[in-house]
């Protein structure tokens, strides 16, 4: 079987549908030039998120959910897709916390009890982002940055190459486990 990939932004145990923002141009990737890199990242605005993507050599475009947050939706050279949003936002501090999402939707027909087990055994072996599932055939990915009382910008940079890390560890796992079900 195989296991496609998708990237949505949602919240736990549901996924969101995207909504473009009036204006904005879809499917056009964002080209700017970001300036030197900060030292400490206090709050992920629009220049620290465009800083980390093109650092990590993505392109992205940048969407409205039906909130009216926003999200950036990345994928690489190498086919990783993902979302990343800003959370934990106040007036005073801007947005402390970066939330990382990566859906895949499964294409096998293993029984829910199967499933919730593989997502068990997956988080208890990795640590740095957590697997949920959304319904029945999708399995989203979750990894958070805080940066609250600031952190160092290559630890932010770290943080979202890891993050890449487990969506091909994951994109692995699931492949290996849909194969097992032949």
């Amino acid at each position: 079987m195989i296991v496609r990939f998708l990237s949505v932004i949602g919240a736990v145990g549901a996924v969101l549908a995207i909504q473009p923002s009036a204006g904005q141009a879809q499917g056009q990737p964002q080209t700017q030039v970001a300036p030197q890199n900060p030292q400490v990242v206090t709050q992920f605005d629009a220049a620290t998120i465009s800083r980390l993507l093109l650092d990590v050599q993505t392109t992205w475009q940048v969407e409205t959910d039906a909130n009216g947050g926003t999200v950036y939706r990345a994928q690489s050279g190498t086919g990783i897709s993902f979302a990343l949003t800003p959370r934990a936002c106040t007036p005073q501090q801007g947005c402390v916390g970066l939330l990382m999402v990566a859906t895949f939707v499964r294409e096998d027909t293993r029984p829910r009890a199967e499933i919730n087990e593989f997502i068990n055994q997956y988080n208890d072996l990795n640590a740095s982002s957590k697997a949920v599932r959304a319904g029945d055939q999708a399995i989203v990915l979750q990894g958070y940055v805080n940066s609250a009382y600031g952190i160092s910008y290559a630890n932010a940079q770290a943080q979202l190459l890891v993050f890449g890390q487990e969506i091909q560890k994951m994109r692995a796992s699931l492949t290996e486990f849909a194969a097992q079900s032949r």
